[in-house]
C-alpha cells in the first residue's frame, strides 16, 4: 500500500457532463489518491505527486483528452460553465494560454489508437506548460465506457501544503485533426484539500475499524461517510471493484481547528486483512458536494497455520470425484477435515486427513488426494478444514463439482438467489485464467475479478434486481453471459 499524505488527498466525483455539437462524453469517477510530499516545500506553494483515474465515455469524439486544474479564487471559467456544462451555444475553440490564466495543472492525452499516448506538448497552444505524467493507461468496461489512470502526477499548488483548497478541474476532449475545438466539455470539477484530516486502522482481532476525522478549519463540518474494502488489495479505490461495507452514513464536527469526532464499525469476515477505504464527503461550506478518501490499513493478524498453494475437485466418473490439495507451509497442523454440501448448505466431514508433516510442521510441499465416493447428480460443494494441534481451524476456499451426465457449461446457482448470493462454476477447462465482471441493469460495473484459475466463484452482497455476469478469457478473447436475479427475501 503505498504512503497516502492525509492532510492533503482528496477525490472529486462528479456524475454530470456537458456537450456541445455531436460528440457525446460523460466524465465520471475522478478519483485522486497516493499523493505525496515533494522533497523541498515552500510558503505559498505545495509540491505533490499522485496517482488518478477517471471514466469517460469511448467512442470517436474523444479522439485528445484535457485536463486542467485551478484553485478556486483563479478559476477563470472560460467554458461559462453552469451544472458542470458549458453554456455557449455552437463550437467553442480550444482554450489557449490567455483563457487558462493561473492554471497549476494541464495533461494531454492522444486517445486515437488502441494505447493511449501522453502529449509533451499542448496542441492548441504550445506554450502553455504541460504538467509531468509518468504514465497513463485504459481499460474499457463491459458498458463501452473507457477507464484512464494517470500515474505519477507531479504539479505544484498554489498554496501552502495543508491549507484548507477548493480545487475547481476542467475536463474536455476533441475529435479535431489538432484539437482546436472543444467537442465535449466537463467543468467546475470541484475536489477539496485541507479541510479534514482523518486517519485510523481496522483492527484484524476484532474485525473493526476505526477513525478520527479531525476540522482543520474555524467552522462546523457536515457531510457524511461510506466505507469500502480494497477487495484486490491493489491500493486504488475503485467504486465498480472495491465491496461497500458501511453505506451513507451522516457526520457532523464542532467549529475550531482540532476538533474531532471518532467513527467505527464492523468489517465483514470476508474482508479480513483487507484495509479498507473512508470516503468523506462533505455537505456545508465552500467544499460543500466535494469528497476524499482515505485509506485505513488493516493489521495484520498472525501467520496463518498452513498456507494452501492449491485445492482442485474432478469428477472422474459417475461415483467418483477426485480431491486434490497441497501445501507450501504447515505450522502445528493437525490435519483436514474434507467436508462436502451437496445442495442443502448442511456441510458434513466425509473423511479426516492427518498432516503429513512431521510434528505439524513444514516448509516444503506436500501433495495430499482422496477419493469421494459420491454419485450425487447436483452440484457438489467441497472444502477443506484444516485443523491446528491446539484446536483452532482454518477454512479453504469452495470448489465445486458437477453432477453426472451435467453438461460442461457455466452454471450460476441458485438463480434466482433469495439472499444476495450467487454461486459460479465455470467451464470445465482448468488451466485457463478469467476476468468477471457483475453488471447491474444501468450498465455499472458492481463487482470485478481479474484472472481467476479456479473453477468456482462465489458473489454475494447483491441488492435485488437482474444482473449479467460477464466471463472473459483474456487470452483467447472467447466471452461468456450469464443472467442472475436477486428476489427479496
Amino acid at each position: 500500500m503505498r504512503t497516502v499524505l492525509r492532510f492533503v488527498a482528496f477525490i472529486g466525483i462528479l456524475l454530470a457532463g456537458g456537450l456541445t455539437g455531436n460528440s457525446q462524453c460523460t466524465v465520471s469517477d475522478i478519483i485522486i489518491q497516493n499523493i505525496s510530499l515533494g522533497p523541498v516545500q515552500t510558503s505559498g506553494s505545495c509540491t505533490v505527486t499522485f496517482d488518478a483515474s477517471f471514466t469517460i465515455q469511448n467512442n470517436d469524439g474523444n479522439k485528445y483528452i484535457f485536463i486542467h486544474a485551478w484553485t478556486q479564487q483563479d478559476y477563470p471559467n472560460y467554458f461559462k460553465c453552469e451544472n458542470g456544462q458549458p453554456t455557449g451555444n455552437g463550437a467553442i475553440h480550444a482554450p489557449e494560454a490567455a483563457d487558462l490564466g493561473n492554471e497549476f495543472l494541464t495533461i494531454a492525452i492522444d486517445n486515437s489508437e488502441d494505447i493511449p499516448v501522453l502529449l509533451s506538448s499542448y496542441t492548441p497552444d504550445g506554450s502553455v506548460p504541460i504538467t509531468h505524467v509518468d504514465s497513463v493507461s485504459r481499460t474499457v468496461t463491459a458498458d463501452g465506457d473507457a477507464v484512464f489512470i494517470l500515474y505519477g502526477i507531479t504539479t505544484t499548488v498554489p498554496v501552502t501544503c495543508g491549507t484548507p483548497t477548493v480545487i475547481v478541474a476542467d475536463v474536455w476532449s476533441s475529435q479535431a485533426a489538432k484539437a482546436q475545438i472543444a467537442h465535449c466539455v466537463n467543468c467546475g470539477i470541484r475536489s477539496t484539500a485541507g479541510f479534514v484530516t482523518a486517519g485510523g486502522l481496522v483492527n484484524c482481532f476484532s474485525l473493526t475499524y476505526f477513525a478520527t476525522i479531525t476540522n482543520n478549519t474555524t467552522a462546523a463540518i457536515t457531510g457524511y461517510y461510506r466505507v469500502y474494502a480494497d477487495i484486490n488489495g491493489d491500493g486504488y479505490f475503485s467504486p465498480p471493484v472495491d465491496t461497500l461495507i458501511v453505506d451513507t452514513t451522516n457526520y457532523s464536527i464542532g467549529a475550531g481547528v482540532g476538533v474531532n469526532i471518532s467513527i467505527s464499525g464492523a468489517v465483514p469476515s470476508a474482508n479480513l486483512n483487507q484495509d479498507v477505504f473512508l470516503v468523506l464527503t462533505q455537505t456545508s461550506g465552500v467544499a460543500s458536494g466535494a469528497s476524499r478518501v482515505i485509506v485505513l490499513p488493516s493489521t495484520l493478524c498472525s501467520a496463518l497455520p498452513v498456507t494452501f498453494r492449491s485445492f482442485t475437485a474432478r469428477r472422474n466418473d459417475r461415483s467418483n470425484v477426485g480431491l486434490t490439495w497441497e501445501t507450501a507451509t504447515e505450522i502445528n497442523n493437525s490435519g483436514f477435515a474434507l467436508q462436502r454440501n451437496l445442495g442443502s448448505n448442511n456441510w458434513e466431514t466425509v473423511a479426516f486427513i492427518p498432516s503429513k508433516a512431521a510434528g505439524g510442521n513444514s516448509t516444503s510441499l506436500i501433495t495430499y488426494t482422496y477419493n469421494d465416493i459420491n454419485s450425487y447428480r447436483g452440484i457438489s460443494q467441497y472444502r477443506i478444514k484444516q485443523t491446528d494441534l491446539d484446536g483452532r481451524v482454518k477454512i479453504s476456499e469452495i470448489r465445486s463439482v458437477r453432477g453426472d451426465g451435467q453438461k460442461g457449461k457455466t452454471i450460476v446457482y441458485p438463480n434466482p438467489s433469495a439472499d444476495g448470493r450467487v454461486n459460479i462454476v465455470f467451464e470445465d477447462n482448468k488451466e485457463v485464467k478469467r476476468d468477471v465482471n457483475v453488471i447491474d441493469m444501468s450498465g455499472r460495473i458492481i463487482r470485478q475479478w481479474k484472472s481467476i484459475n479456479g473453477n468456482t466463484l462465489q458473489v454475494d452482497n447483491l441488492d435485488p434486481g437482474l444482473y449479467s455476469v460477464l466471463i472473459t478469457v483474456p487470452t483467447t478473447g472467447e466471452q461468456t453471459v450469464e443472467k442472475v436475479v436477486v428476489i427479496k427475501r
